[in-house]
């Protein structure tokens, strides 16, 4: 009878493990950021059913509500980007009425680079709701990443020169992979233009395309501030600004864009230590 016991206390206290561990794992890829996951179940309508179907539910209700929150964004963003269009061409149009040094002439001047940040702002949410949906696999084609990061580091090299930053690139050989060229060349110069943003001049920002045993790598390191580890999780969600980047130009939308971008490519967005500095990296594979 002891000898059944400790067997029947074994088995019993595997299965109980076993039903924990499958919680837990699932749990951690959800907080990851997979909210289409849900906890697994038996059918013994046991306890432990009894709360997979709860958190199941909540999941659900989150999952809904998140994506509810998402459309109207991306609803707003869509249908205000072409009054905003046309208010600005107006505004242009009386600008070049006016004379070019008096007060009226500025005031306008200033709401026309208003607008123009509002229209970055809801391009850019455009720009998500696209990577979020997906591109269509005929929209997909083999790229060269290195050519990708010579492109990008040609458009941004005058910019990183006027604010005194050596903008380098990383010598590299052929990195190929199969992705959208819009969406990928967008999500490169944005982590390009932080970089720059938040380097400080004399300081220095180098893009590299490379082939590493886990899978090919987009990446672009900085010798700026960084960003804080316990911040790093938080900064790609959508208009999230660090305290540190309040008084600079910007709206909180480009790693957001760039994670998008990841995910559509089944890649993930790092952001790690450069010591001093911040390297973001798109890790493919």
């Amino acid at each position: 009878m002891l000898l059944l016991g400790l067997i029947g206390g074994a088995v019993m206290s595997h299965n109980l493990l076993a039903r924990l561990d499958a919680i837990n794992n699932t749990s951690r890829k959800i907080m990851a950021g997979d909210l289409s996951l849900r906890v697994p179940r038996t059918k013994s309508g046991d306890e432990f059913d009894v709360l997979s179907d709860n958190l199941n539910q909540m999941l659900d209700r989150i999952e809904r509500l998140m994506k509810g929150m998402r459309e109207v964004t991306d609803s707003v963003a869509h249908d205000l980007r072409t009054p905003l269009n046309r208010l600005r061409n107006r505004m242009e149009g009386m600008l070049a009425r006016l004379p070019a040094d008096g007060k009226e002439a500025l005031d306008i001047e200033s709401a026309v680079a208003e607008t123009d940040r509002l229209i970055a702002t809801f391009n850019a949410l455009l720009f998500i709701a696209e990577a979020e949906a997906g591109v269509p696999r005929n929209a997909m084609s083999r790229i060269n990443l290195a050519i990708v990061a010579r492109d990008v580091w040609e458009l941004y090299a005058p910019v990183a020169e006027e604010k005194g930053i050596a903008l380098e690139i990383a010598p590299g050989g052929v990195v190929e992979i199969e992705g959208n060229l819009n969406l990928l060349s967008q999500a490169l110069a944005n982590l390009v233009d932080n970089a720059i943003k938040y380097t400080p001049a004399g300081g220095h920002v180098t893009i590299g395309a490379s082939e590493t045993p886990e899978g090919p790598v987009l990446s672009v390191a900085d010798s700026g501030h960084g960003i804080a580890e316990e911040d790093r999780q938080r900064v790609v969600e959508r208009f999230v600004r660090l305290e540190e980047s309040r008084n600079s130009p910007g709206t909180g939308l480009g790693l957001s864009l760039v994670a998008a971008v990841a995910k559509l490519h089944h890649a993930r967005l790092e952001l790690l230590d450069n010591a001093p500095g911040l390297k973001a990296s798109i890790a493919f594979g």
